[in-house]
């Protein structure tokens, strides 16, 4: 796959390659992704101490495996010296690891840097911790969570829109339940603010708790790191931990709190494999809670550290639930059609729906600039189509790169288009379900080994793939 080249080099907006001519070009990560690559992933021993291992690997250990994927195949490899330090010093490990010769004094150097970064990120870390608690106080005002806490049943957990379109049927078809969101990033859904627990009662044994978990998590995030990327390479990444570790142990003080106040509930997370999920799960094993997960993505085939979210995990079709099963020897992997609909939305198998005769593009945040080609070459082709983006993109940044595009803000509009476009998304999957034409656009190479390697459900044979954009035309 790879041809002989000069020189990798690692610049500030990432790498390139340096021909012997002097000739260079960028180069994308996603041209490593094979299905040996992906073998070789999973290939592993890890089993997580933290609720950030799944995280650490997903991305910081898979970055390493590809910087060692390309410096294999390179006869030389440099760096610029105003590089971003995480990255120079993945790229010094990925050097060793490949036994290239890396010199003693760039190994010192960007193991002090990281260590002043990491005391800096500690200190930060302790004081968000103990700040936080107050500023969601303030900032609630005076809201209170639930009266009759123990006729309370279910309890959902929701984190994100997509976490509550994917939970909204059953929120809104359950008695005796009540929806807690976390509202740090500004989230407004049906509920109450899993802050609205803080009081004048409990503020400061919940801030001692937090500042307490804080402080846990940076040992054991410490502990997670060093084994799947070592010393420099954790101490690197601290600093880009901060507010995540300061809220996370915010959330979790809260959260111990709602778990000892509703003695009969059953929790409901859309959180499915990032440190949020792995917290949840951790604490009602240890309190003998049932927690179910109704995912709003789609599953990894990726064997996380920490494994998945909850005593329950529905997944998205039989084959996902087998192919979950069989990789973490586990049972709690199901599937069941009545609960996917209800996922989705959907009445039945049979539903019938008005659908709009359009072709609609759903875009995704991972990489956008896959995006922008997908949506270039259809311009090109002189397709009408029109686009969906990701609740996490700008659409501000689409309409200056492509103001005579569509762009359609409700999702259920979108989703009623006769063909649906998408990469790797769950999207595919519900399109196909409504009667839709479901093509998965697979130009790029790291897009398609995700989704016949790493997303079990969309192996589907309801979704239609095209590999090149004559495919792609073709089908439409």
């Amino acid at each position: 796959m790879f041809c002989n080249i000069a020189c990798l080099h690692l610049t500030r907006t990432g790498l390139k390659r340096v021909w012997a001519n002097k000739k260079t070009e960028s180069i994308s990560l996603d041209s490593c992704y094979t299905e040996d690559f992906v073998n070789r992933l999973n290939d592993h021993d890890f089993v997580g101490v933290s609720d950030y291992s799944n995280e650490i690997f997903l991305y910081h250990y898979i970055r390493l495996m590809e910087y060692c994927e390309f410096l294999k195949n390179s006869e030389s490899s440099r760096y610029d010296t105003f590089c971003r330090l995480v990255d120079k010093v993945f790229f010094l490990k990925s050097r060793l690891i490949i036994r290239q010769k890396v010199f003693f004094l760039s190994r010192l150097i960007s193991l002090l840097l990281a260590f002043f970064g990491f005391i800096f990120s500690v200190f930060l870390i302790f004081i968000f911790s103990i700040v936080l608690p107050f500023y969601f106080f303030i900032r609630k005002g005076n809201v209170s969570p639930c009266e009759r806490k123990s006729l309370i049943k279910n309890i959902f957990f929701i984190r994100s829109r997509a976490a509550y379109q994917k939970c909204r049927v059953k929120i809104e078809t359950t008695d005796c339940g009540i929806t807690f969101f976390d509202d740090c990033s500004g989230l407004k859904v049906p509920g109450v603010s899993i802050y609205s627990v803080i009081s004048w009662k409990n503020i400061f044994s919940l801030t001692m708790k937090a500042a307490y978990y804080g402080l846990r998590d940076i040992k054991v995030l410490f502990c997670d790191g060093r084994k799947m990327l070592g010393v420099t390479c954790t101490l690197a990444i601290f600093p880009g931990y901060v507010k995540k570790i300061a809220h996370k142990a915010v959330y979790e003080s809260c959260f111990n709190e709602i778990v000892n106040e509703f003695p009969a509930a059953v929790f409901f997370t859309g959180d499915k494999d990032d440190r949020f999920a792995l917290l949840q799960t951790r604490i009602c094993k240890r309190e003998k809670r049932k927690i179910v997960c109704l995912p709003h993505g789609l599953e990894y085939g990726f064997r996380f550290p920490g494994g998945l979210a909850g005593t329950t995990f529905y997944c998205f079709t039989s084959e996902a639930a087998k192919f979950l099963n069989d990789l973490y020897k586990e049972i709690k992997f199901v599937y069941s059609k009545a609960v996917v609909d209800e996922m989705y939305g959907l009445d039945s198998e049979e539903m019938k729906y008005n659908q709009f005769s359009r072709v609609c593009f759903f875009t995704e945040p991972r990489d956008p600039e896959v995006n922008y080609k997908i949506i270039e070459k259809l311009r090109e082709r002189s397709v009408i189509f029109a686009i969906k983006l990701h609740p996490l993109e700008s659409s501000e940044n689409y309409r200056k790169k492509f103001p005579e595009i569509e762009q359609i803000e409700d999702f259920n509009d979108a989703i009623d288009s006769m063909t649906c476009l998408a990469r790797k998304s769950t999207v595919l999957l519900e399109a196909s379900r409504r009667g839709a034409k479901s093509i998965a656009v697979l130009v790029n190479e790291k897009d398609c080994v995700y989704v016949m390697k790493l997303f079990p459900s969309l192996c589907s044979n309801n979704i239609c793939r095209a590999f090149t954009f004559d495919e792609l035309l073709e089908l439409l």
